[in-house]
Parts: C-alpha cells; structure tokens; sequence
C-alpha cells in the first residue's frame, strides 16, 4: 500500500476519532450546562423561599447588591444607633479580641450605604428599664429561632444591651459541630428575627403607654358640669 494510502487512513481514522470525542464532549458540555441551570434555579428559589420566611427583601437600604452579599455571606446581625451593618454581634461568653491598630475611620458616604432600616436601634422613652426588659423577654421566649443564652435584668442584659440586639445562629456558635457552619449566609435569617422581634415589641409597648396615659387621665380632677 502506498504511502499515499497510508496517509489518508490516518486522515480517515483522525475524523472519525474527532468526531467521537468531539460528540462525547460536545455532549457532556450540555449535560453540564443543564445540570448548572438547574443548580442556579434551585439556589434562586431556595434563597427567595428562605427570604420570604424571614420576612426580608433585597430592594430595601442599602440596596439589592448590599443585602444579597450580607444575606449569602454574613450569618449575625446587630443592631446599632445608625443602623450600620457592621455592628459587631458576639456571643455574651465570647472573650473580647485584643486591639492591634485603631479602627480605621467610616466615611459618611460610606456609613450611609451600609445602613440597614432593620437594624437601627429604637428607644422608648418613658418606659421603665425593668418593664422594657421583661416585655423583651417575653418577647424572645414567644418568638421562634431564638434562645436567650445569657439574662441579667440588673445589667439590663438579653442577648443585648437596652435593645442593643444582636442575633446569631448556634451553628456559629464556637466549638459548634453543625454542618451548616461551613455555609457562610442566612439569607438574612437574623436581621428578619431582630424585625420580628421589633415587631412584636411595640404593640405591647404602644399597649404600656396606653394604660400609663388612662393611669394619668384618672389622675386628673374631673370638672363639674
């Protein structure tokens, strides 16, 4: 056989090599592609679902970017005078981190597109600290997601300070076990538990200064006719 005969079996066997494989990967690209669509679709719904549970929205401050990074990689929340997401959230046994530096200076700018409506501290003047941290109290132990780790009404501690809240998930908990702890998100989970407890505190609060107002209105002399 000819070394021309020879060349074009090497060509022939080549094409149709080719064309094997070429239709294997070609076919494993799709397989591949749809089972990736499929993933995004699962997550999208998984992350929307979970969301609406928690009562969330990414349209809210600081914006649809923002939330959506906070809810996928930030799994705390506390709540602090301006409402800055960066409020340090720890657990009440958690030693305290040994400063190295200074914290470096926040801009306006930058406090401004870090705030979170949910999580701005709110005071209610002229209700006692006593009766504002067991109504608080009552609150936690009605609500779903929450364990009060540490309570001390002298101190005025529930897991936060004078409503200075701040929830967290067990599974960040240290030395905690979970496998949920390598996922590092909670679709805002623990700035909905914070809304939640908002929420439900201040009906029973407006309740309060309804019944000190009428206390007071029966204070007052009733005029004659």
């Amino acid at each position: 056989m000819s070394s021309i005969s020879h060349l074009n079996l090497i060509v022939v066997a080549a094409v149709i090599l080719l064309m094997i494989f070429l239709r294997f990967f070609r076919r494993l690209v799709f397989a591949l592609v749809r089972i990736a669509i499929a993933l995004i679709a699962a997550f999208v719904a998984i992350a929307g679902i979970s969301m609406l549970m928690n009562n969330e929205t990414i349209f809210e401050k600081p914006g649809a970017k923002g939330r959506i990074i906070r809810f996928m990689t930030q799994n705390r929340a506390a709540t602090s005078e301006k409402g800055l997401g960066t409020a340090t959230c720890k657990w009440p046994d958690e030693p305290a981190a040994t400063a190295t530096s200074a914290p470096a200076a926040r801009s306006d700018s930058a406090e401004t597109e870090d705030v979170y409506p949910e999580l701005m501290t709110r005071s209610f003047p002229g209700i006692s600290r006593q009766k504002l941290f067991d109504l608080s109290q009552q609150v936690v132990n009605s609500l779903g997601g929450w364990k009060i780790v540490k309570s001390d009404p002298h101190a005025g501690i529930l897991e936060s300070v004078d409503i200075e809240l701040c929830a967290r998930s067990g599974t960040e908990r240290p030395g905690s076990t979970s496998l949920l702890g390598i996922f590092p998100g909670d679709f805002g989970a623990n700035i909905g538990h914070i809304k939640q407890f908002y929420e439900t505190l201040e009906p029973k609060m407006d309740q309060v200064y309804k019944e000190e107002q009428e206390k007071e209105n029966a204070k007052k002399p009733q005029g004659g006719p």
